[in-house]
């Protein structure tokens, strides 16, 4: 099998019956893990109706246990050669996944990372313009310019949709269970050295009326991490 889609989610009632019907589109071998983090709007009802559905493994918390520990859980399971992480929240594209299929193969990487910023909507905005239309994305300049900095790396963004060798995935030790473990995991791909390329990606991001839930305040334990596994891990 080649692909494991492996989508977490926490209150997501109104996309992800979508996410999953672009889940179940990808024409490529594929198995798809969907993995509820305690959701308390109905999402959980939605994904008790898909029990019957074979082509869908549902795995619903009793209680909240993060989204680094339902990553986790979903590679524990996979089946696949690649993870594919593309949120519940439709906030990416599902079909970029082939672009970055194709990269990952073409070139022999261990990962693909999607890059809004190497995308035509915003590439040609400088830094300063992209933080003051989006203030958000100034932790994500911050944590790809320690990144870059600690590795040696020219990579243009950290946070967006992954692809990754399952393989890869399970030599990691990834530990963290809260918003910082996506910060881990790409420190922890950097300094065990595996060839990572990039591809742009679409990026349609919902506002916080619309249920986006990343804040400045999340930052602090990203940054923690950044900062722990370059100067106080091994490799």
């Amino acid at each position: 099998m080649k692909l494991s889609i492996i989508i977490t989610c926490f209150n997501e009632e109104s996309t992800i019956q979508k996410v999953i019907e672009e889940a179940k589109q990808v024409n490529l071998d594929k198995e798809i893990i969907v993995i509820d983090n305690c959701s308390t709007d109905g999402t959980r009802e939605i994904l008790e109706s898909h029990r019957s559905d074979n082509s869908l493994r549902i795995i619903i918390h009793s209680k909240n246990l993060g989204a680094g520990y339902s990553i986790r859980e979903g590679i524990d399971l996979a089946k696949g050669d690649y993870f594919f992480g593309p949120g519940a929240d439709l906030e990416y594209k599902m079909n970029d996944v082939y672009e970055m299929v194709k990269k990952l193969e073409n070139e022999n990487f261990d990962a693909v990372f999607g890059s809004r910023l190497s995308h035509s909507a915003y590439c040609s905005l400088n830094k300063y313009s992209l933080i003051k239309e989006r203030p958000y994305w100034l932790g994500t300049i911050i944590a790809t310019f320690l990144i870059n900095l600690f590795y040696s790396r020219k990579l243009t963004d950290i946070i967006a949709t992954k692809l990754i060798k399952i393989s890869v995935l399970r030599k990691l030790n990834c530990r963290i269970c809260n918003e910082a473990s996506e910060f881990e995991l790409v420190s922890r791909l950097c300094k065990k050295g595996y060839k990572i390329g990039e591809v742009p990606v679409f990026y349609q991001p919902r506002t916080h009326k619309e249920g986006k839930t990343i804040k400045a305040i999340h930052m602090i334990p990203a940054l923690i991490a950044i900062f722990k596994i370059k100067f106080f891990e091994d490799k």
